[in-house]
C-alpha cells in the first residue's frame, strides 16, 4: 500500500460505521484494499447505470411511484410497445435473397464434380492442393473451374434474368 493512502477505512453495515483499522482484529492492508476497490467498482458501476437511464422514463416513474392518482399511467405499461424499435423499423418486410442466396439455389444443378470443385473452393482451398488431392493437373482444375462458371452464369441468366 502507498504511503499517502489512508490506512483506515469505514465499513458501512445497514448505515452504521465501522473503523478498520490495518494490525486489529485480524485486518489487513490487504483486506482494506479489496474492501475500497470493490466499494469505488460498485460505485463506478452505479454511476454509469444512473447516465444509462432515461432521465424523462425516471422522472414519470417517479412520479407515479409517489403519487400513483395523481399520475396514473405507469410508464413501464408504455415500454411493451416496440414499433419503434429499429429491428421493427429496419426489417419489417422479407428480404430478397441476395446473389450468393440465388447462386447456392443453382449449384445443385452442376455435375457432381463441379459442385464439389465449388464447395472446395468456398473453404478457400488453393487450384494447386486441389489438384494435388485429386491426383490430376492445376490447369485441369482451372478448366473446370472456368466451366463451372460459364454453367453459374448461364443458369443464373436463365433462372433470375442477367446481372
Amino acid at each position: 500500500m502507498a504511503k499517502d493512502t489512508k490506512t483506515e477505512f469505514f465499513y458501512y453495515i445497514d448505515g452504521k460505521p465501522y473503523r478498520l483499522t490495518p494490525g486489529k482484529n485480524g485486518i489487513t492492508e490487504e483486506i482494506i484494499t479489496v474492501l475500497r476497490d470493490s466499494y469505488h467498482s460498485e460505485h463506478l458501476n452505479d454511476r454509469y447505470e444512473d447516465e444509462l437511464q432515461d432521465a424523462k422514463f425516471k422522472f414519470s416513474k417517479i412520479l407515479h411511484d409517489a403519487n400513483p392518482a395523481t399520475h396514473p399511467n405507469d410508464p413501464i405499461e408504455h415500454l411493451v410497445d416496440n414499433s419503434q424499435a429499429p429491428e421493427e423499423i429496419l426489417f419489417q418486410d422479407e428480404l430478397s435473397p441476395s446473389i450468393r442466396d440465388q447462386v447456392h439455389t443453382l449449384i445443385s444443378q452442376l455435375i457432381p464434380a463441379q459442385q464439389e470443385l465449388f464447395w472446395k473452393l468456398c473453404e478457400g482451398r488453393q487450384l494447386v492442393d486441389i489438384a494435388r488431392e485429386e491426383g490430376t493437373t492445376d490447369n485441369a482444375i482451372r478448366s473446370r473451374r472456368r466451366k463451372m462458371f460459364d454453367r453459374i452464369r448461364a443458369l443464373y441468366a436463365e433462372e433470375f434474368g442477367d446481372v
